[in-house]
């Protein structure tokens, strides 16, 4: 399976339930496509699927849920390293 890996910041939209997310920013090379695409990830030997959303800059976010953020205990601001696996489609 085709992998690569990135370190970025967890972030947060200022907005009342906007996402929590780690900006991806070459991830249109690596996907071949500008859409949404379900990606297997690896942070910290934690692993859980999502799906790389596109930011309409030709770029993607990776969504980190509340489940995922209490299981690799970070917070907003923190950097992180991520493995990335293009999921089957």
């Amino acid at each position: 399976m085709k992998s690569t890996s990135l370190t970025g910041t967890i972030t947060r939209e200022d907005k009342e339930g906007g996402w929590t997310f780690v900006t991806w920013p070459d991830s249109t090379a690596f996907l071949g496509m500008g859409k949404a695409v379900k990606v297997a990830i690896n942070i910290g030997g934690h692993e859980f699927n999502v799906t790389s959303l596109p930011t309409g800059d030709g770029t993607h976010f990776l969504p980190l849920n509340k489940a995922i953020m209490k299981k690799i205990g970070k917070q907003v601001g923190d950097s992180v390293t991520i493995e990335i696996s293009k999921l089957p489609s």
